[in-house]
């Protein structure tokens, strides 16, 4: 196990095994285990204790940012319930959210089916899920009526948003916190389902990060942090990106760092950039 700074190591012999008999992480998965980093962390309770064991899996590329998100909120004194990697509850991120744990990494589909969550490549970060509950509709035929889901199921007593309590990351600038480090998107700005703990880049950025090296990544996901209209307009489904740099690393780099504004246009404008520099 090589230790790569403070609070970030790769994946233990240990951890990999246990991964791969909870099915956290399988052959399927759109990152590999060698691109996935352990991010140590300290964190306050809610009683006021300090934890040094806090632990969240990421990808590669965004440990650094990770460690510094969970730092800052370490310095702000926000509580977090725990904070320990979902293969402790088998992969099962039900029994993983009733036990209010803040969690990243686990190969699975989105809630409801279809394609990879984003927390199948090590980008999504939830966060005390109990007090930012997880809501949706809740669809059947048997019924007209009106029903949600509310994930976990305790996490009905914080419906109301604008009773901020502790824990919740409406709290004056948490949202602005992961914001700065690169998770941009959030679960609360969605309409089906709502998912106030959720916090992630978008699906395209993810998509990107996956097919670079961890070294391209890094600058990448640095620039992403400053401007991210791009790769939020992208469309995920024709992800043009990704087919781009794996035809020439190498050129789609140097178009990246020679154009500072590459974030800022549109996919349609980027795409022709592109294009007439790489074939």
């Amino acid at each position: 196990m090589t230790l790569n700074c403070d609070g970030i190591e790769e994946l233990s012999a240990a951890t990999i095994a246990e991964m791969k008999t909870t099915n956290v992480w399988n052959e399927s998965c759109p990152v590999g285990l060698e691109r996935l980093r352990t991010v140590t962390f300290k964190y306050v309770d809610f009683e006021g204790q300090t934890h040094f064991n806090g632990r969240i899996v990421v990808l590669d590329v965004v440990a650094e940012d990770t460690a510094h998100i969970f730092r800052t909120l370490y310095d702000r004194q926000f509580p977090i319930a725990q904070a320990q990697p979902i293969e402790t509850y088998q992969g099962n991120d039900e029994l993983s959210m009733a036990a209010n744990n803040t969690v990243c990494f686990n190969c699975r589909q989105i809630t409801g089916g279809g394609a990879p969550s984003i927390h199948s490549y090590g980008l999504a970060i939830d966060i005390n899920p109990l007090q930012n509950p997880f809501m949706a509709p809740k669809k059947s035929q048997e019924t007209t009526q009106a029903q949600v889901v509310v994930m976990p199921a305790a996490g009905i007593n914080y419906l109301n948003r604008t009773h901020v309590r502790p824990g919740m990351v409406e709290n004056e600038g948490i949202r602005e916190i992961f914001y700065q480090y690169g998770f941009k998107v959030w679960g609360g700005g969605w309409n089906d389902p709502i998912d106030w703990h959720h916090f992630q880049p978008s699906r395209a950025m993810a998509q990107l990060l996956a097919a670079m090296t961890p070294e391209d990544g890094r600058i990448l996901f640095k620039l992403y942090c400053r401007e991210s209209t791009l790769l939020d307009a992208v469309d995920a489904k024709q992800n043009q990106l990704v087919s781009w740099y794996q035809h020439s690393p190498q050129k789609f780099m140097v178009v990246l760092q020679e154009t500072p504004t590459i974030l800022t246009l549109s996919p349609a404008e980027a795409y022709k950039r592109f294009e007439q520099a790489i074939l």
